[in-house]
């Protein structure tokens, strides 16, 4: 029956077939990136984006900066307030799957009316940015589910941009097949080792990261706190320590992300601090870059471009996390079911789709 359909699992299954579905596109959007860049001097690219599209630019930044590219990932606010940022030559991206962010639509403006080059990446006809930014790029990934938890969408939005990173630079581009693989294989161990975590002692959790690998901590939390009721947090190994370390209860599981030897250095010694007040550590880390020392570790082979080998664990942590807590990962009903929360968000960032239950 539809109404018993895991749509949160079946997103993150179908996350291979995806990419392999947006081979020809992405051909298109590296090709068109390579025009843009061939125009004239390339200055800064300057990525905006809200939410998981922040998190997307922030995760291949180290990819962007191999690549030659002034790559400057920020959330619309940024520019918003500091405007003289902003440079003649330089090139912006806008990031929103649906559109109607309030403040990206707003930096969007801003970057047209300073003559900044703009490409917008969207899913569907990406609403208010779509109308905005002629030139948009739109991955089409149809959605499972209304209102699901952004999962298949944002594998999505990391290929599109390391794509465009390629046309920009000229470099060689992500190689489809082999991620979709790393993918698959990332997938069936997330969810046989996942899906019987006792997390019923947790009483929060930390996501920590490093380098290009905050984005992805940010991307686990935020998974969390849209599928899930208890506390959830992201931060930098080491300011974690500087800063939330003090407050934190030792029952928190704190996920160490690792996506290279010298991430995975810093993130052994910190589970091997926190044993001293026995907080139980989970080790997202591959065979070449291993934690040892944490409680838990989730390893996989191949880290894969971008650290994509890691959002399968992610978001089946997440999935777990939320069912653990009594609630639907599936359907996030609970949500729109707070109404006073609900409004108050729309509110806070899509005040054009008030009132229209979106």
């Amino acid at each position: 029956m539809l109404a018993d359909r895991l749509f949160m699992k079946d997103d993150i299954g179908r996350q291979p077939d995806v990419l392999r579905d947006l081979a020809p596109r992405l051909v298109v959007l590296r090709d068109h990136a390579a025009g843009i860049a061939s125009q004239n001097p390339l200055g800064r690219v300057w990525v905006i984006g809200c939410g998981d599209g922040l998190f997307a630019a922030e995760t291949v930044s180290q990819a962007a900066s191999q690549a030659g590219l002034d790559w400057q990932a920020v959330g619309p606010m940024d520019l918003l307030v500091e405007p003289e940022r902003i440079c003649a030559g330089d090139v912006a991206v806008l990031l929103s799957m649906s559109g109607n962010v309030d403040r990206t639509v707003e930096a969007a403006q801003l970057v047209h009316d300073r003559g900044l080059r703009l490409l917008a990446i969207v899913n569907g006809t990406g609403g208010r940015l779509g109308q905005l930014v002629p030139d948009r790029w739109s991955m089409d990934v149809a959605d499972l589910a209304p209102f699901l938890c952004g999962t298949s969408s944002f594998a999505a939005t990391i290929a599109a941009l390391l794509a465009l990173i390629s046309g920009l630079s000229g470099r060689p581009g992500l190689d489809l097949e082999e991620s979709a693989g790393i993918l698959a294989e990332a997938d069936r161990t997330a969810g046989a080792k996942l899906g019987d975590l006792d997390l019923g002692g947790v009483t929060g959790l930390r996501f920590l990261g490093a380098g290009a690998g905050i984005g992805l901590a940010r991307y686990g939390a935020a998974k969390c706190v849209e599928v899930a009721a208890r506390p959830v947090w992201a931060a930098e190994i080491e300011e974690f320590a500087h800063s939330q370390f003090w407050t934190m209860p030792p029952g928190d599981l704190v996920v160490l992300i690792v996506t290279s030897p010298a991430q995975a250095a810093y993130a052994d010694a910190s589970a091997d601090a926190l044993a001293e007040m026995g907080t139980q550590t989970l080790a997202l880390d591959s065979d070449d870059a291993p934690v040892l020392r944490a409680s838990l570790r989730l390893t996989v082979p191949r880290v894969g471009p971008a650290g994509l080998c890691h959002l399968p664990g992610l978001q089946h942590l997440a999935y777990a996390v939320g069912v653990a807590d009594g609630l639907d990962p599936n359907r996030r009903l609970h949500l729109k079911a707070d109404e006073a929360r609900f409004r108050t968000s729309r509110l806070l960032t899509r005040r054009s789709l008030l009132g229209t239950g979106a």
